[in-house]
């Protein structure tokens, strides 16, 4: 099967990884951490773009990347992975991001964006990364929102992860859940129960499926007038950094209901792939399409 590309808008960002013993954190004056220091590629952008084209997913990339060293470090990550393209457009700095990690998988994030949050992103690139695509997976990144009415004019279906959002008073994500098709979240932050969260994106704006990610517990399913779905967390390697785990759910769900139409195969198969991930450090390790169906015959 030959699947239609995914357009991705979102940060890419340089990473450095720390690990740490557990939080909160004990201070001292140095540590000496052999092999532990890790300095990749992240971000909202990378991650879903990574686990997409992992699973055999075309993905045309919309990002921003500076003239500085840290965007060297990540235009070659993106040339390695074929996520190098006409989407990527240039300004004077990178994000950044420095990640604590501890033994049993826990984070901590603290993350620079820089001038993303309103840099310009040129309308006319956006456009033409959008015809042929199927759909459009658009972070909540400032730079983004100018983007949502071109691709609903193109009549392209919108997803978004709207990350540790505390529910619907956060006016920032409104337009992102008036156009959105598909819409995730984490539950960590929300201030209502998932299921009135459900209830009022569906009551908001034209979605079909609303996913609220429960951490360690896994994620709740929603449906417009069906009753929800708990689908437990699997993590076939144990868990060692749970770092863009919640953008491997988003990414396997989006992939896979693309292909099926069927959101419960869908949720099925992202929270493997969200559990492939959990098992290595870092957001470098993606699983592939065979991968997800070899851990499917095992479990079933």
């Amino acid at each position: 099967m030959v699947d239609s590309p995914v357009v991705v808008v979102g940060v890419v960002n340089a990473q450095q990884t720390i690990p740490v013993d557990g939080f909160p954190v004990t201070q001292a004056s140095v540590r000496y951490l052999p092999h532990g220091l890790r300095l990749g590629v992240s971000g909202v952008g990378y991650n879903v773009a990574r686990a997409l084209s992992g699973l055999g997913r075309p993905v045309r990339l919309a990002t921003v990347v500076g003239r500085d060293a840290a965007g060297v470090l990540v235009r070659d990550e993106l040339g390695r992975a074929g996520l190098a393209g006409a989407g990527v457009v240039e300004d004077e700095h990178t994000a950044q991001s420095a990640v604590l990690v501890a033994p049993d998988g826990r984070r901590q994030i603290s993350t620079d964006l820089k001038d993303l949050p309103g840099f310009p992103y040129p309308p006319a690139v956006f456009a033409a990364l959008l015809p042929g695509a199927r759909a459009a997976a658009i972070s909540t990144i400032g730079f983004a929102r100018g983007l949502l009415p071109i691709a609903a004019e193109a009549g392209v279906p919108i997803a978004v992860d709207l990350q540790a959002t505390p529910g619907l008073q956060d006016a920032y994500a409104r337009d992102w859940v008036e156009r959105a098709t598909v819409v995730f979240c984490s539950g960590e932050n929300l201030t209502v129960p998932a299921e009135r969260f459900a209830r009022d994106v569906f009551a908001l704006g034209r979605a079909r499926v609303v996913v609220v990610g429960l951490g360690a517990a896994g994620c709740a399913r929603f449906l417009p007038g069906k009753p929800p779905r708990a689908v437990p967390a699997v993590a076939p390697f144990g868990v060692r950094d749970t770092t863009g785990a919640g953008d491997a759910l988003f990414a396997g769900f989006l992939h896979y209901w693309l292909r099926s139409g069927d959101p419960d195969d869908a949720i099925d198969r992202a929270v493997l792939v969200a559990g492939w991930t959990v098992g290595f450090p870092g957001t470098e390790t993606y699983p592939t399409h065979d991968d997800i169906a070899t851990l499917r015959s095992r479990a079933g």
